[in-house]
């Protein structure tokens, strides 16, 4: 086998792209419909279990705040109270469960989408390759009259139905 033809057959994954593009579209759809349903189940949980979640709304002009402290008069400690004023911040959102969980669950799920689309291609490819090369044989046999026998790695699926077109090619179509 030429260089060319092993670089070639190494890293070309997307064999029967139709197929293997399917593949991964139906495993994809079931994924999504999974996250979907995860997220539906947990914005419904929130919305009962929490009645709408928690609202803050913190002002943001001053607010009068004492510090306890004790100070020393005449050999006796006494508690004193020291006035302070703080600001807060305004948050005018909800900060309930489901929209504190929301976007990591998006990005996660995310993630795990572009994680299964690689491990769905690599793992087709063990599917695509040998029908890929049982189409090949078997055009060959049409076309031209003679095929070579179907040779499959070990990792390849479809080692039952190769094995069966090597046999039928020996014995009924070679005699």
């Amino acid at each position: 086998m030429s260089e060319s033809k092993k670089n070639k057959f190494r890293w070309n994954y997307l064999i029967d792209k139709e197929f293997q593009l399917t593949f991964l579209l139906h495993n994809s759809v079931i994924l999504v419909f999974g996250i979907l349903l995860t997220l539906g189940v947990l914005y419904w949980v929130n919305e009962t279990k929490y009645e709408g979640g928690a609202v803050f709304k913190l002002r943001q002009d001053p607010i009068k705040v004492y510090q306890k402290g004790f100070e020393e008069i005449g050999g006796v400690e006494v508690e004193k109270f020291v006035e302070k004023e703080i600001y807060l911040p305004d948050y005018d959102h909800r900060l309930d469960r489901f929209s504190i969980q929301f976007s990591a669950i998006l990005t996660l799920s995310g993630l795990f989408l572009i994680i299964l689309s690689i491990f769905f291609i690599y793992n087709s490819h063990r599917m695509a390759g040998p029908i890929h090369n049982i189409k090949v044989s078997l055009r060959r046999l049409l076309d031209e009259g003679k095929a070579d026998k179907i040779k499959l790695r070990k990792t390849d699926e479809f080692h039952d139905l190769a094995e069966a077109i090597n046999e039928l090619i020996e014995k009924k179509i070679i005699r």
